[in-house]
C-alpha cells in the first residue's frame, strides 16, 4: 500500500474508504456486451433544457446520467465509488486532493477526455445568478468563497498539472468532499456545456441519436464507462405531460415504462395493463409548500401563519393520493414527526387575535385582511394535484388566489426568480443526507441566489445570538422548532419514486437518489 493510501485510510471518513476499496473493482473498459433490447420510456414532463450546471432537476439528471458520468459516483447502496477516477490521493493534512483519470477515456465523438474537461465541470456552475448549488458544494475549495453571482470567477484551488491529473486545494478540511464531488453534474464532463440534447456529447454509456425533437429522444448504447455499461441497445424517450397524451400512451401501451408517472396512469381505465412500482427515495424527496418570505405581504410572519393555519393536512394528502406519504421526521435527524400546524378557522383566528391584543395592554386587534396571492407549481409534478386544495382553503379564509401552472424550464425559472409568485409547490430532494443538507435548500445564503431548485427568501443568519447559532445546524429538533415558528416552508408529503411498468415488462433498476437507471455495473477487463 502506498503512503498516500495509508494516510487516506487513517484520516478520512468511511465514505473515502469505500471509494478506495472500489478503485480496483471499477473502471473504464472496452465496449461492453449489451442486452440487445429496445425499450420505450415515457417521461411525462416537458423536456428540460440541456443545462448540466443548472439547478437540481430529477428528469434532467436522469437523462444526463445516461449520457455522461462523473469523476466519482454514488452507487445504489449509498457508497461513493470511483467513476472516471483511476486513483485518489490526499496530503497528510487533507487539504490537497489529487485525482488521476483512467486511461483512454473518450467522449462519444472520439475526443480524448482530459483533466481540463473536469475542471470545466467544477467551475461551470460557479457564479450563476439563478442558483448557488455548486458554490455550496465546493465551499472548501480555495477561492470559491470569493465567487459572486454574475461576476468573473476569481483564482481557484483547482489545478490541472497534466492531462490526466486534477488537483483540488482546500482552505479547510471537508470530510464530505468525496460525497459532494459525486453529486451529479459537479464533475461530469461534456464536450460543450450548452446547446441542446441532440448536440450533448458526454463520455457515455449512451449517446443521443440525431433526429430527435422536444417530444422524442433516442439514446443508443455506446460503451462501458465509469464502471457502468448500457443495459439496452436502444432507449427511446417519449416526452410530454399533457393528460390527453398520457391517456393515449397508457391506453394503447405505446411505452414500456412511465416515469415521472402522470395521473392517467394511476386511474382506471387507463391504468389497466400497467403495474405501479414504489421505491424509497434516499435522501427523501418531499413536496414542500414554500411561502416566499421576501414577497409582500408574506414578509410578515403573521400573514404566513394565517395561510398555514388555513390548511388541513388530511385534505392535501388526500389530493395527492398514491403519490405521497406522511412526512415523518423533518428535517432529517429530528426525533419526532413534523408537527403539522393546527387548523384554525377564520372565526377562531379572529377570537385568538382579539385575545392577544387584549393581553397586550388593551391595544386594538389587527383587522382581518384579504390578500391577492399567486400560487405557482409545475403542472407535470405532484404539486399540480395539491394546488386546487390549497387554493380552495385560502379562498375560504378570504384571500384571492391565482394559480400559475407552468412547465419545464419556465417552472424551474419561476421557483428561483427574485420577484416571482408568492407561494410555490415544489418537489425537493437534498443533495446529501443529513440535517444541514436539508436546511440549506430553504435557508437562503446571506447574499446571492438560493442553493437548490427554489428560493424561499428566508435569509436567517448562521451565527450570533438566538436560535441561529451554528450549533443549531446539527440540532435537528431545534431546527424543526424554528421552521414551525417561521412558517416559511411546510412539508406536505414524502414522495417515493413511482414507476409505472407495462405488464410483461421488467421494471428498471431504480437508484434511490436519482431514479430509474438503464445501466448495469461492469468490472475492469483484466
Amino acid at each position: 500500500m502506498s503512503r498516500t493510501s495509508a494516510i487516506v485510510r487513517r484520516r478520512l471518513a468511511p465514505v473515502a474508504l469505500a471509494t478506495l476499496v472500489g478503485l480496483a473493482a471499477f473502471g473504464c473498459g472496452p465496449r461492453a456486451e449489451r442486452a440487445g433490447a429496445t425499450l420505450t420510456w415515457y417521461a411525462a414532463r416537458t423536456l428540460p433544457g440541456f443545462d448540466p450546471d443548472g439547478p437540481p432537476d430529477a428528469l434532467r439528471v436522469a437523462l444526463e446520467r445516461h449520457l455522461s458520468r462523473g469523476l466519482l459516483e454514488r452507487d445504489a447502496e449509498g457508497r461513493i465509488v470511483p467513476g472516471l477516477a483511476d486513483s485518489i490521493g490526499c496530503s497528510p493534512d487533507s487539504l490537497a486532493w489529487t485525482f488521476r483519470l483512467a486511461r483512454s477515456v473518450r467522449f462519444t465523438d472520439g475526443t480524448p477526455l482530459t483533466s481540463a474537461d473536469l475542471r470545466a465541470a467544477l467551475v461551470g456552475g460557479l457564479g450563476r445568478e439563478d442558483h448557488a448549488t455548486r458554490a455550496w458544494l465546493l465551499d472548501a475549495v480555495g477561492g470559491v468563497r470569493f465567487v459572486r453571482a454574475g461576476r468573473p470567477i476569481p483564482p481557484l484551488g483547482i489545478e490541472t498539472p497534466d492531462p490526466r491529473t486534477l488537483r483540488l486545494r482546500l482552505v479547510e478540511r471537508d470530510p464530505r468532499l468525496l460525497e459532494k464531488l459525486a453529486t451529479p453534474g459537479v464533475t461530469t464532463p461534456w464536450r460543450r456545456r450548452s446547446g441542446t440534447w441532440e448536440t450533448a456529447v458526454g463520455v457515455g454509456p449512451y449517446r443521443v441519436l440525431p433526429g430527435g425533437d422536444d417530444r422524442n429522444l433516442t439514446l443508443v448504447a455506446h460503451a462501458s464507462v465509469a464502471g457502468r455499461a448500457p443495459a439496452l441497445d436502444t432507449l427511446r424517450v417519449r416526452l410530454g405531460g399533457a393528460p390527453a397524451r398520457a391517456r393515449e400512451i397508457a391506453r394503447r401501451s405505446l411505452a414500456d415504462v412511465a416515469w415521472p408517472v402522470p395521473q392517467p396512469f394511476l386511474e382506471p381505465p387507463a391504468a389497466r395493463g400497467w403495474e405501479l412500482h414504489r421505491f424509497e427515495a434516499s435522501p427523501p424527496r418531499r413536496l414542500l409548500l414554500v411561502l416566499r418570505a421576501d414577497m409582500p405581504p408574506l414578509t410578515g410572519r403573521a400573514t404566513r401563519d394565517g395561510l398555514v393555519g388555513a390548511l388541513r393536512r388530511e385534505a392535501l394528502l388526500s389530493a395527492l393520493g398514491q403519490r405521497g406519504e406522511p412526512v415523518g421526521p423533518w428535517p432529517s435527524g429530528a426525533s419526532a414527526d413534523f408537527p403539522w400546524p393546527r387548523f384554525e378557522s377564520v372565526a377562531e383566528r379572529q377570537v385568538r387575535r382579539t385575545e392577544e391584543a387584549r393581553l397586550a395592554q388593551g391595544s386594538a386587534p389587527p383587522r382581518t385582511t384579504s390578500h391577492h396571492l399567486v400560487l405557482a407549481f409545475d403542472r407535470d409534478l405532484a404539486g399540480a394535484a395539491v394546488a386546487p386544495a390549497v387554493q380552495s382553503a385560502w379562498e375560504r379564509a378570504g384571500h384571492y388566489v391565482d394559480q400559475r401552472a407552468l412547465q419545464g424550464s419556465a417552472a424551474v425559472a419561476e421557483a428561483l426568480r427574485a420577484r416571482a409568485a408568492h407561494a410555490h409547490l415544489v418537489e425537493a430532494q437534498p443533495l446529501l443526507d443529513g440535517t444541514v443538507a436539508d436546511a440549506v435548500l430553504w435557508r437562503m445564503p446571506a447574499r446571492g441566489p438560493a442553493v437548490g431548485a427554489f428560493r424561499s427568501g428566508w435569509r436567517a443568519p448562521l451565527a450570533g445570538p438566538g436560535p441561529w447559532r451554528a450549533a443549531t445546524w446539527a440540532d435537528a429538533d431545534s431546527l424543526q422548532a424554528l421552521v414551525v415558528e417561521e412558517r416559511v416552508v411546510l412539508p406536505i408529503a414524502r414522495l417515493p419514486w413511482l414507476v409505472a411498468v407495462r405488464r410483461g415488462v421488467g421494471p428498471p433498476a431504480v437508484h434511490p437518489a436519482h431514479g430509474p437507471d438503464w445501466t448495469r455495473p461492469v468490472r475492469r477487463a483484466p
